[in-house]
């Protein structure tokens, strides 16, 4: 999941985004409203986390700029907490409010609800500049869906549920081959070298005589 952090605040944005990355998430970063909406309006994020008091533009006409061509979903942080504060931040396209100051879990638990709202139960996994859709086997990078073919998905999904373990070749074609298709020992290794090439060289490791492993 790709995320914007919007805070003109240097100590904070750093905190909240060490701790974004460590969950797994991607971060990208705005110091003050004009830039926020231009990245939004350039690149496609899963959510924004918006900060109020901004240089340029505060946060309230961001979410209003933003509401002109994107849906994607909008958290404000800030240290109002007026009722009417409240009400501006929801009717300005907001989705949720946190209210400063805040702990990281309830951001992540915050993060999680909306995610799960807005975008069913998938379940992504970051692997180096990618990330992987599990429930749709669905490969991206940047927010953008890198096309994988059938076999490639299903094996990759394999490697990240058994990642730095060594698997066999008959693991493997149990796991991406049905059971009435003819197994095709050329075919997987056209498969893992297409894998390495989209990943790196270095992401799928052969063990002479035992198998692979997938390091991601």
């Amino acid at each position: 999941m790709n995320i914007l952090i919007v805070e003109d605040d240097y100590d904070l944005h750093d905190t909240i985004k060490d701790f974004l990355e460590l969950q797994g998430f991607k971060c990208d970063s705005a110091f003050d409203g004009k830039s926020a909406v231009e990245k939004i309006y350039e690149k496609d994020f899963d959510v924004v986390i918006l900060d109020v008091k901004l240089p340029e533009m505060n946060g309230f006409e961001v979410a209003k700029r933003v509401r002109e061509f994107s849906k994607v979903p909008i958290i404000f942080l800030t240290s109002l907490d007026g009722e009417k504060d409240v009400e501006e931040g929801f009717l300005s396209g907001g989705d949720d409010y946190i209210r400063k100051p805040f702990s990281l879990k309830e951001l992540k638990l915050r993060i999680d609800a909306i995610i799960k709202r807005v975008y069913g139960d998938s379940e992504r996994v970051k692997i180096r500049d990618f990330e992987f859709d599990l429930k749709n086997m669905t490969l991206y990078k940047d927010g953008k869906e890198v096309h994988l073919k059938p076999k490639h998905a299903k094996l990759l999904k394999f490697f990240i549920k058994n990642k730095n373990q060594v698997v066999s070749k008959d693991e493997i074609f149990n796991a991406i081959y049905d059971y009435d298709e003819e197994v095709n020992e050329n075919s997987l290794r056209v498969f893992i070298k297409d894998l390495r090439n989209i990943l790196g060289k270095d992401s799928i490791e052969t063990l002479k005589d035992r198998g692979y492993r997938f390091v991601g």
